[in-house]
């Protein structure tokens, strides 16, 4: 029996370790590389390739898992891994071991996600609507420097519905190039060049001057778009100054072609800033299930991540999760988001 883990496109970008989107399979695979260090796994890792066809054939899912016979034949599948689960698959469908692995007896060797480079909180987050990640294409350049700073594009609903409404345009610095900002030189710079028919509010715009030397704080704006007709790419042009380590600093002018439709591979950033699950948002959407109108939730109704969770959310143990119990697992999810120092396994 053999068992991999398979890595994909980032479901949340900006979580632990303010990771962004690779956009090239290098940057995909030195991802890998972290999560096999940070997690102290030693189960042999897949890695997709960058148009995702992986994520497609497995249907599209962040967290699923399958149980794949000898003769190649899919036995088991489930749209979200629960590892309590998959030991019932395995012991229906090979039989029950004599000896049950527990969690305790795993001793993994766990590492924190890299360090940042320079300081962060000096710029306030800005403050976005829920929105969804827009298709863009980086245009690299086979000898071109590394994008030190990644293009995060996302717009509110009204804006993908009607080509009207809100368009994010947040610029962030890439870990794993460890690069900070060198705010000596003069700030971030975009430019958008805008087809016929396109009507943006600021089609230039510059970041805030600072007087700390450095920072990691992303470089954000919100935009308020009269027209975008969908079959109208923008370009987005970048430019910036980037530093890496104490004494190589590089300027930077990079571009991107941004296209008005969801990107399904980007993942979802959360809460306003993004980084964090919205707690009102969350238990709304999670009540959405809530087949018989009475304002909590079975476990028939229940789907995704808060299955597995059920019975330790169920605090008073009635049966249901509330409002209040599921704004709980909110809070759970935020903080355990936020790494502390990991412990060293015990000799």
């Amino acid at each position: 029996m053999k068992f991999f883990f398979i890595y994909k496109t980032l479901a949340h970008p900006e979580l632990v370790g303010n990771y962004v989107q690779p956009i090239t399979l290098d940057e995909r695979l030195g991802h890998a590389k972290q999560a096999q260090k940070q997690l102290g796994a030693t189960i042999p890792w897949i890695v997709d390739a960058m148009d995702n066809r992986l994520k497609r054939a497995l249907g599209d899912r962040p967290n699923s898992e399958f149980i794949i016979d000898p003769k190649g034949k899919v036995v088991r599948k489930r749209a979200w891994s629960f590892p309590a689960q998959v030991r019932k698959d395995l012991e229906a469908l090979v039989g029950k071991v004599d000896r049950v692995t527990k969690d305790e007896d795993i001793k993994l060797s766990l590492e924190l996600p890299l360090k940042v480079p320079a300081e962060r909180g000096i710029v306030p987050r800005l403050k976005r609507p829920r929105m969804q990640a827009l298709v863009m294409e980086p245009q690299l350049e086979k000898k071109g420097q590394p994008f030190y700073a990644k293009l995060r594009a996302e717009a509110d609903a009204e804006l993908l519905k009607t080509g009207e409404g809100k368009l994010y345009l947040g610029f962030h610095l890439d870990p794993f190039h460890g690069a900070h900002w060198n705010n000596l030189t003069a700030p971030l710079k975009y430019k958008l060049e805008l087809p016929e028919g396109v009507k943006i509010e600021k089609a230039t715009g510059e970041a805030t001057k600072l007087k700390v030397t450095s920072d990691a704080d992303p470089r954000e704006f919100l935009l308020d778009v009269g027209a975008w007709p969908a079959d109208q790419p923008l370009t987005v042009t970048v430019t910036y100054a980037a530093c890496v380590g104490d004494l190589a600093c590089y300027p930077a002018t990079q571009s991107y072609v941004l296209r008005r439709k969801r990107d399904i591979d980007s993942g979802g950033a959360r809460s306003e800033g993004g980084g964090l699950w919205d707690t009102e948002e969350f238990t709304r959407q999670s009540l959405a299930g809530d087949k018989d109108g009475d304002g909590k939730l079975s476990k028939s109704e229940v789907r995704g991540l808060i299955l597995p969770h059920f019975e330790r959310l169920n605090a008073d143990r009635d049966g249901y999760l509330d409002a209040a119990e599921l704004k709980e697992l909110v809070r759970w999810l935020n903080t355990h988001h936020v790494p502390g120092v990991p412990e060293k396994p015990k000799k």
